[in-house]
């Protein structure tokens, strides 16, 4: 039989977004994001419950969809793929549950993203389904939220402005306000469960990165107290483990220089109050590292202090939350430098990144990839300027670029 064109194939969809695992907590707002700022998309809940999925298109405007899947049926997930231009997928721990969602994806032609923080399930996807998804045009698309848009496409614009030529960049987190749920938890709980040997692997600052274009600048983490380009004392970043490997990757997919530097950092303020913060920060890091590499104790904070999956911040803390992060760009000489402002206006975590991953499905759904153009990518390498440009139009989260 003769292969349907993409954009045909594409057009014939029943819908523009499919929403899976949109009864969990993050889902839900994904869910009220799309249904409230992009009615003109099509968009459908899919997940194991009826019910619980037709609960939630009731407090919806329009015509939401309900498509029933569950992750361990094969032919639901098919359908549920088939039926879509787009995938955003909710529904963790990835390293568990995304890998059949991935597959039915690229066997269907159908685009995906998702909001993993997880490397080694990045990588597994990579590994399987990289080359196949490059081969037929589908993009899959990782770490479309707080972890890592604003570390991945705020990259790209300081290598846009520096016109390429650009030696390193160095993320600065302000100050945030936000809350952790319980399906992030799962995720990191999920990461130090995995066997000593696959951890190690983890600590490879090019972990997942494409082999073509691994790059060479960066031979550790950075960590501990440092002085900033920007005056201000700082310490370990929370999220700089997964943020610059997912910047790395775009770097090898994207053909950055090789030599590229990129490291993340948690500014605590000027003076010596900063630099006491700086290193407060690095100690309880440790100490927080060193506590949840004991099982029995890892268990015992997990059952007793943090919310479970399906639990959340409350709906005041999203929306009266608010993040601000700085990127800082300089050239190969020295000479030319461009300063990223990367702006939060709710909870970054979840109200924030519902819009992130909301819009970036929105941008997946309405675009015919470039040919060759698929594969498991990143923000940037997948949806580059065209995600920014949506993010800065909607409001909530905004990308101002500063030639130095």
């Amino acid at each position: 039989t003769t292969p349907i064109p993409m954009a045909a194939l594409r057009a014939s969809r029943e819908f523009d977004v499919v929403v899976f695992g949109a009864t969990g907590f993050t889902g839900r707002k994904v869910a009220r994001h799309l249904a409230k700022y992009a009615p003109q998309t099509r968009v459908a809940l899919a997940g194991r419950s009826e019910d619980k999925l037709r609960a939630i298109t009731e407090e919806l405007p329009g015509n939401v969809g309900v498509i029933v899947a569950d992750v361990f049926d094969d032919e639901q997930v098919a359908d549920m793929a088939s039926r879509t231009k787009c995938v955003a997928s909710l529904a963790g721990p990835y390293a568990q549950l995304g890998l059949p969602i991935v597959r039915a994806c690229v066997d269907n032609e159908t685009d995906y993203c998702d909001l993993t923080g997880e490397a080694h399930f990045i990588r597994a996807s990579a590994d399987k389904f990289h080359a196949e998804a490059k081969s037929k045009g589908t993009r899959i698309v990782h770490c479309c939220g707080y972890d890592s848009v604003p570390s991945d496409i705020g990259a790209l614009l300081c290598v846009d402005a520096l016109d390429g030529d650009v030696a390193k960049i160095d993320y600065h987190a302000g100050k945030a306000k936000g809350g952790v749920s319980g399906g992030t938890i799962a995720s990191a709980f999920g990461v130090l469960e995995l066997p000593s040997n696959e951890i190690k692997a983890l600590a490879d600052p090019y972990y997942i990165a494409d082999a073509d274009g691994r790059g060479s600048g960066d031979s550790s983490e950075l960590w501990g107290v440092r002085r900033t380009g920007m005056g201000m004392w700082a310490g370990p970043f929370v999220m700089a483990g997964i943020n610059e490997r997912v910047v790395r990757r775009s770097a090898s997919l994207l053909k950055w220089p090789k030599s590229l530097r990129y490291h993340e950092h948690q500014l605590t303020g000027r003076g010596i109050k900063g630099l006491l913060g700086a290193i407060a920060l690095t100690f309880s890091t440790a100490i927080g590292i060193a506590a949840l590499a004991i099982p029995p104790l890892r268990k015992c904070i997990r059952n007793r202090f943090l919310p479970k999956q399906g639990e959340g911040p409350s709906e005041e803390l999203c929306q009266n939350g608010h993040f601000v992060s700085t990127l800082l760009g300089e050239s190969t000489d020295g000479r030319r430098r461009v300063k990223v402002t990367v702006k939060g206006k709710l909870d970054p975590g979840y109200a924030g990144t519902a819009v992130m991953i909301g819009e970036a499905a929105i941008a997946l759904a309405s675009s015919m990839p470039k040919p060759d153009a698929g594969g498991v990518l990143t923000p940037a390498s997948a949806l580059g300027t065209a995600l920014s440009d949506r993010l800065n139009k909607e409001g909530t989260i905004t990308f101002t670029v500063e030639n130095k």
